[in-house]
Formats: C-alpha cells, structure tokens, sequence
C-alpha cells in the first residue's frame, strides 16, 4: 500500500475541496475567523473519498457524485464545530473561535450549505436520509455530553457513540454513492454495512481505543467489500481500510 491512497481520485477531490472553499466567505470574512475549521489531512479526504470510490465500483464518475462528496463533507464540517462547543463560554476566551455563539452559528451555515448543494445538483430525494443521519449525528452528541463520566470503562457506550456521531455518515454515504450509481439493491446493504464498520473502526480509533479492539470493524469492513462487484477499483477501498488502520503519524504518510 505504497504512497497516496487518494492518488487515483486527487482531481475529483480537488474539485470538491475548491466548491467548499468557494462557500467559506461571507460578508463578515472568512468562516473560519469564526470556528475551528482545522482538520487531518485524512479528515479532509475520506468521507469524500468513500463516495467516490464506492461510485467506481459501479464505472460511475458523474457530477451527482461530487455533489455528494460536497455535501457528506459539509455535514462533517458542520457536526465537528457543532461537538467541539464547550458547554459554556469561557470568560478569558478572545478567540470567538472558542466561544458558543459563532461556533453554532458557523455549523448551521455549512448545514445551509449542504442544503443548497443538494437542490443544485437535482438529489433532493436524499434528503430524508441525509436528514436522518444528521438527527443521528446530534443523538450521538447528546448521549456524549451527558455519559462523559461513564464512558472510560464501557466500550458498548462508546460503541454506540461512535456509531451515531461518526458511523452513521460512512454509512448513509457509501449507500448513497452505490444508489447513484446504480447499484443493485442486495449491494447497497453491502455498501452500508461496509460503511458502518470502516466508521466504527476510524472513530474508535479516533477516540483511543486500543487497535485489536478496531481492528474487528475493519475486518468486517474488508469481508462486505469482498461482496461487492470485483471490480479493479475495489483495491482502492482494500487500501484505504488498511491505512485507517495505521497510527496517526503513518496515515501522514498515506495521503
């Protein structure tokens, strides 16, 4: 698994990432004066990248693809600045990037964006399960906040944290891209179930868990993709399940 892991797909994501940045300027400034918009190189590639990729599996490289990958992005943007809102502002705070009212006001601008980007590209009929996964996305959150104290020793609660606040979108998306291109209905429960896992695996990971413990989901991950067509762009996913499971500072390395 040599080199970038987003090589193959780099213009398509380029494409992406220069719609988003076109929609961070308002009138008051850049959003990111505003909030935190700071992400890991793998956070600004992969949720894309999976629509993308999913979608090639099917020989399908259309724009309603990049419009996904668009607004799959947004809606992680928006839930990120949305969970990084402390519970109260901090009086020392100058920074209205630490604050609660710009935070929460910049999330519901890029949750507008992804609106806009849905009607543009003529996909409104994934709303009502992009919505879902956005109230999912917030659940998660709400169950956070209020069982900090009982998450350490209690993997099934971080399980299902995880699953809401982070899974849920791998999910929706890798089904979502297999439903715009196409692919048979047995496939798309494959596509979601792959989804699931590789979000299980990347958000635990993300929040400590030890590997061996991740490493279950990106296996079940790796056993619903060997379900999908055998396509020569399959290998692409194989690897992106691989480098999610590297360290922080080898991912660096991978993308």
């Amino acid at each position: 698994m040599p080199g970038d892991v987003f090589a193959e797909i780099r213009a398509e994501l380029n494409t992406i990432y220069h719609t988003i940045n076109s929609n961070l300027s308002i009138k008051a400034g850049q959003i990111g004066d505003y909030a935190h918009l700071e992400l890991s190189p793998m956070d600004q590639n992969l949720r894309p990248a999976v629509a993308l990729m999913v979608a090639r599996l099917y020989n399908c490289r259309s724009s309603k693809i990049l419009s996904l990958g668009t607004i799959v992005q947004f809606i992680f943007m928006a839930s990120r600045i949305h969970q990084r809102i402390p519970d109260t502002t901090q009086r020392q705070a100058t920074d209205p990037r630490d604050g609660t009212q710009f935070p929460v006001l910049v999330g519901d601008y890029l949750y507008g964006k992804f609106f806009t980007a849905l009607c543009n590209a003529d996909i409104l009929h994934l709303l009502r399960p992009l919505a879902e996964i956005i109230g999912r996305i917030h659940e998660g959150g709400i169950l956070d906040r209020t069982s900090r104290y009982r998450q350490e020793d209690n993997n099934q609660l971080m399980a299902e944290i995880t699953k809401l606040e982070t899974a849920e979108l791998f999910a929706g998306t890798a089904r979502l891209a297999g439903e715009l291109a196409g692919a048979p209905e047995e496939d798309l429960q494959y596509l979601y179930e792959f989804g699931l896992n590789l979000g299980m695996g990347y958000g635990l990971r993300k929040k400590g868990m030890v590997a061996g413990y991740c490493s279950n989901y990106f296996e079940q991950a790796l056993t619903f993709l060997s379900k999908l067509p055998n396509h020569s762009d399959q290998v692409m996913l194989e690897n992106l399940v691989k480098a999610l499971q590297l360290t922080e500072g080898d991912i660096r390395k991978v993308v």
